[in-house]
Parts: structure tokens; C-alpha cells; sequence
């Protein structure tokens, strides 16, 4: 009869967890819904208080995220459906203990901004951090997410995008790592001439007079690619001027640290 009744609490505990979660993934979804609205007027009118509409609502949106993903744990399970379909981008690592939230706050024009939220899991508990940019940080796109062990140590791979424009981007690789329950943002594996770094990027600027001319197809170039077979960063060969070529260079993981190959 014990069990019975220990099985019935157990259950109805996780039912009462999974509809708190739904629960909050309605506000949220509120609250994209409200910045779309924002969004849509922002396209009919130049009045700034559409602007100061549009940032409020990515603000509260960050804030309620924020919240969720602090003191819900299971949230780094949650599939969240319903934001992935209203354009919240979410990658999580292939162990489950990293997550990074994306969303373009729809405020820009050729020159998009990003924000994003990092939740991550140490030593059985689920900590939350947004990542916090400069006045004139524009933010990027992750959109991807690998991992690697160095030393018997985790590390995380991510590969994102920046927007500065229909012809401008720049395109990055970072480490991340836990270090005494915090998440360390400058983590280092990749071996490079000048020492190991935390970054590898590249520019790429599709008006300059060197990619002129070019080749219909070279955009398909011009990404940054991670082979998880091979645990290898791909990233094009650019001359000098920046001109995009169909060569590539390769950093694969070599037990220690990313190295050029």
C-alpha cells in the first residue's frame, strides 16, 4: 500500500512539474507573439515608440527565459516545440549538460541582432546565464553545438554567425568549458601559430571588389562546417583581399587541442 501511495506522489509530482513547464512555455510564447506584433508595426511606421515596443518585449521575453531556465532544472530536457516553431533556436550538447537559447530580437534590417541565453548542468545542478553584449555588439547566431573531451575534461564546440549585413558576416568557432560550477566563456583548444586560442573566425564580405565577378555559386563556400565524424572545424581558404576560394583549411581534434591539419 506504501508503494502505491509513494508511486501516485511520484506521479503526480512529475505531471505538476511537466504543467508548470507548459505553463511557462505559454507566457513565453505570449511574449513572442507581442514582439512579432511589435515587429509588423516597426515595418509600417518609423516611430520610435514601436522601437522602444519591440525592446521591451525582447527584454521581458530574456528576463522570463531567464527565470524559466533557473529554477525549472528539467527545463534542460524540455523540448520547448512551440518556441522552436515561433523562431527560438536551441541547441543542446550531445550529453544534455549545455544548452544555448537563440533569437533574433527582429530589430535590425540587413544587420540582424542576436540574443542569447546559456543554461547549463555540473555537478547535478542546472545553473542560467544570458550572454551579455557591449552597447555595439550586434550578437550572433549559434548554429551548432559539438563536444570533445580533452584530459578526461568537456569542452564545447559552437559554431555561429554574425550579421552585419546582406553581404556582411562574420563566422566563428568558440570553446566553452565548466570550470567550478561556472560556465568559462574563454576556454582554450585550439592550436594555433600564436598560441591557444578561445576563437577562430573569419570575415566574409560578399561586396568587396574581391569577390566581384565571382562564381554564381560561392556562397555555398563560404560557412564554417564541423565534421562530428572527424571532429574537424572547416572553414574556407581566404586570400589575402578576402576573396573566397573552394579550398578549405581544417582544424581536427587531436586528443589535446583542435590542430591544423
Amino acid at each position: 500500500m506504501k508503494k502505491i501511495v509513494k508511486l501516485t506522489i511520484l506521479l503526480l509530482s512529475i505531471c505538476a512539474s511537466g504543467q508548470i513547464d507548459k505553463n511557462y512555455e505559454k507566457k513565453l510564447n505570449k511574449l513572442i507573439e507581442k514582439r512579432k506584433y511589435w515587429d509588423e508595426e516597426s515595418r509600417k511606421s518609423s516611430d520610435l515608440e514601436v522601437y522602444d515596443s519591440l525592446d521591451k518585449y525582447n527584454t521581458e521575453f530574456e528576463k522570463l527565459l531567464l527565470k524559466v531556465t533557473e529554477s525549472l532544472p528539467e527545463s534542460i530536457k524540455s523540448d520547448f516545440k512551440t518556441l522552436k516553431k515561433n523562431g527560438i533556436n536551441i541547441l543542446t550538447s550531445k550529453d544534455g549538460n549545455f544548452r544555448i537559447y537563440t533569437w533574433n530580437t527582429l530589430g535590425g534590417g540587413t544587420m540582424q541582432f542576436y540574443r542569447n541565453i546559456f543554461q547549463y548542468k555540473t555537478d547535478g545542478k542546472v545553473y542560467s546565464k544570458a550572454n551579455k553584449l557591449d552597447s555595439d555588439e550586434s550578437g550572433c547566431n549559434f548554429y551548432e553545438l559539438n563536444q570533445v573531451t580533452s584530459k578526461g575534461k568537456t569542452f564545447y564546440i559552437t559554431s555561429s554567425i554574425a550579421v552585419f549585413s546582406s553581404s556582411n558576416y562574420y563566422f566563428e568557432a568558440k570553446v566553452f568549458a565548466f570550470d567550478k560550477n561556472k560556465l568559462n566563456t574563454k576556454a582554450k583548444l585550439i592550436k594555433t601559430k600564436s598560441g591557444i586560442k578561445n576563437t577562430l573566425g573569419y570575415e566574409i564580405d560578399l561586396s568587396g571588389t574581391s569577390n566581384e565577378n565571382q562564381r554564381e555559386d560561392i556562397r555555398d563556400y563560404m560557412n564554417m562546417e564541423y565534421d562530428t565524424k572527424t571532429n574537424t572545424i572547416i572553414i574556407p581558404l581566404l586570400k589575402e583581399d578576402g576573396r573566397i576560394t573552394t579550398k578549405k583549411i581544417k582544424y581536427q581534434f587531436k586528443g589535446e587541442y583542435f590542430e591544423k591539419i
